[in-house]
């Protein structure tokens, strides 16, 4: 999130509540606006936003957004180490043999 490239696309970026949207919480809903450089406005109202309970993401969907997350901070081995783990919890005998694989080293 500190790469240059992804300052400058963020800059571009506004974030804004909307009163309306927050009274059908806990749904999520979005309403999504993007004008392009030539001035084009593209707009399109979001039911169901991904990664909710009504719209949830696929296990490779949440792996590669953890991914992007994750692996700049713990690295790409522990990354792969701990997503093997959490996705075998049931087979895990104690929660603390997570714990080496969520700190730096």
């Amino acid at each position: 999130m500190k790469d240059t490239a992804v300052l400058k696309e963020r800059a571009k970026v506004r974030l804004l509540g909307d009163d309306e949207l927050e009274r059908h919480m806990p749904d999520r809903e979005a309403i999504v606006e993007v004008t392009l450089t030539d001035g084009t406005h593209h707009n399109e109202y979001v039911k169901t936003v991904r990664g909710s309970a009504g719209n949830p993401m696929t296990r490779e969907e949440v792996i590669m957004k953890a991914r992007d997350l994750v692996t700049p901070v713990l690295g790409a081995a522990t990354f792969g180490k701990l997503v093997d783990r959490v996705f075998s919890l049931e087979s895990t005998k104690s929660v603390r043999e997570l714990r080496p694989l969520l700190q730096k080293a």
